[in-house]
């Protein structure tokens, strides 16, 4: 077992009558794979050809004022992220993130909690080049007009998260959010295609985009192409999509910790 993955984290313990044991729970195994610049529009164009795919407008929280050195982000550095999504239609939904997450800051509640009403709760190991780290993620959908307000201003920021995320960060980050303090960025325009077949793999592809860049700068655009799977077997999965991708010329050059940081710099540049 890699040192980097904590012990317990890829296998399910279980009590003495066999039942597995919430407490070892690991849902699955996310293998995330990143290029950027020239290399997304390339990896975009041999995997993802058409032009389809689910349209949505990514907005991310930050604690902006409580950064005393330049490129300093306080959530992300304390291994927060919290994410608003706006997608077509009614469709929105609010994110709450510990990546990487401490298996010892998770209370019993939410390693048994999975889902209920529009709140639903995710353990993975994220796997993203040789970094391997636990993810704990917990997602409430919610309406579009309700992101969209939030990020305007038109709508206390903390009213789009639930009760629920609002109690989770509480009992399991490492940083105390302050929902009305945090600055919003963004929009990333961003383009989801799922159950896209790569020979036996079936992968989710997400293409990332920040407009108004000067004129004759480079764009920013970020490509992730991703493979959630049992934890048995993942380390065969993930060495076989490489070899898929690196067969079609294919080179990937970004974690996608990398990512996340790189586009809330430069959001945080342009004031949001």
């Amino acid at each position: 077992m890699p040192a980097s993955v904590e012990r317990g984290d890829l296998t399910s313990g279980s009590d003495r009558q066999g039942r597995p044991d919430p407490l070892d729970r690991l849902d699955s195994v996310e293998i995330k794979v990143t290029f950027s610049g020239a290399g997304a529009a390339a990896a975009t164009r041999a995997l993802a050809p058409d032009t389809g795919g689910a349209r949505r407008r990514v907005y991310f929280c930050e604690a902006l004022a409580r950064s005393t050195a330049p490129g300093q982000m306080p959530l992300l550095d304390a291994g927060l992220i919290l994410r608003l999504r706006a997608g077509s239609g009614r469709v929105g939904a609010a994110t709450a993130e510990l990546r990487p997450c401490r298996r010892s800051r998770l209370s019993e509640r939410w390693l048994r909690f999975r889902e209920q009403g529009p709140d639903s709760f995710h353990l993975a190991d994220t796997w993203s080049g040789d970094r391997r780290v636990l993810s704990a993620t917990l997602v409430s959908d919610c309406d579009r007009t309700a992101v969209e307000a939030a990020a305007t201003g038109a709508k206390p920021l903390e009213l789009v998260f639930s009760d629920r995320q609002r109690a989770f960060l509480a009992d399991c980050a490492d940083v105390s959010v302050g929902f009305g303090s945090l600055d919003v960025l963004g929009p990333v325009h961003a383009v989801r295609r799922r159950g896209v077949r790569l020979d036996h793999h079936e992968v989710t592809l997400e293409h990332w985009t920040l407009d108004g860049r000067p004129e004759g700068a480079e764009p920013l655009e970020w490509l992730e192409v991703s493979e959630r799977v049992a934890p048995e077997g993942a380390e065969v999965v993930r060495a076989s999509l490489a070899a898929l991708l690196k067969g079609k010329g294919l080179e990937p050059d970004l974690g996608s910790g990398i990512r996340v940081r790189r586009v809330l710099e430069e959001l945080a540049a342009r004031g949001g």
